[in-house]
């Protein structure tokens, strides 16, 4: 899989297209902050290729774009207007846009401020309220260190998820609890083998500093602190047709946001994937294609 970087409001983002010319144009936002299309692409770029465009962006700063000085701001509405102008560089009058996790969350914000450039959106996995998510995997990750043989552990994570900290401390119970769960740690995403779901094309060297890269990205949102406001109350307000794939097993959106969905977005529309986690695209990914392009189609009737 090769891509190119181009130039996008003074920073070269990597960009991988797939698909015929003519066909609709799908835009993929990758999760994390700081994750990247690598893996989506290895494992939906042929399928779903084979009916639409698909377009997938490592975001500012990311892995294969250039990378962000330390110095350098960044913030949520950066990642929002890189979206817009890569639409207008690559001449697509409309596309839509599926959005992996916090990919989801970059989603709702696109298509609220450039309504008239979506023409729907999917939603695989998003969260819509990053404490609410962050204290539910905390919750799904309890059990995981019951079974090591770390009940100390377990009780901190039942007491991250239900406390009254800020959501900034939630996130720091979240970092280091689950880094405490090694190879474990997928496992709660998925129930499927998470530790097995990516290949990687790249050397030690490169990945290396393409986490150096994320990293920085992943602070600079972090200090930013809109990342933390709760995209909740704007469901309401989304006008464009709107897909949310659930994983019935996914830590990340919880059943609170859920039902936010299912009551407050006009035009949505849930599927659950009873046998997946966090990674219905991975899990079980010829039925994902398969919904992803007959959604994509059909709002174009």
């Amino acid at each position: 899989m090769e891509g190119d970087l181009l130039d996008i409001r003074g920073k070269r983002l990597y960009v991988e297209i797939h698909g015929d010319a003519d066909a609709p144009a799908l835009l993929y936002l990758h999760g994390g902050p700081g994750e990247s299309c690598y893996e989506f692409m290895l494992h939906q770029s042929l399928r779903l290729s084979e009916k639409l465009r698909l377009v997938g962006i490592d975001q500012r700063g990311v892995w294969r774009s250039d990378a962000l000085e330390e110095e350098e701001a960044l913030g949520l509405q950066d990642l929002v207007e890189d979206c817009e102008q890569l639409r207008e560089h690559l001449g697509i009058p409309r596309w839509s846009v599926l959005g992996h996790s916090f990919g989801g969350f970059l989603g709702v914000l696109y298509a609220g401020y450039y309504p008239d450039s979506v023409e729907c959106l999917v939603l695989e996995g998003p969260s819509f309220d990053f404490d609410k998510s962050f204290r539910n995997w905390l919750q799904k990750a309890a059990p995981f260190y019951q079974s090591i043989g770390k009940p100390d552990k377990a009780q901190e994570c039942l007491a991250a998820a239900h406390g009254s900290q800020s959501p900034e401390e939630t996130l720091q119970a979240f970092m280091e609890l689950g880094q405490g769960l090694g190879k474990l740690r997928m496992k709660v995403y998925t129930p499927n083998d998470g530790n097995n779901y990516n290949r990687m094309l790249y050397s030690d060297s490169q990945v290396k500093e393409f986490g150096r890269r994320s990293g920085i990205h992943f602070s600079q949102l972090i200090a930013e602190g809109r990342i933390f406001d709760s995209l909740l109350p704007k469901l309401k307000d989304l006008t464009v047709p709107t897909l949310l794939i659930k994983g019935r097993h996914d830590p990340v959106i919880c059943e609170e946001q859920t039902q936010a969905f299912v009551r407050d977005v006009q035009n949505g529309q849930l599927m659950i994937y009873e046998e997946s986690g966090h990674l219905p695209h991975f899990e079980e990914p010829d039925r994902f294609a398969a919904d992803v392009i007959q959604f994509v189609l059909g709002t174009r009737q």
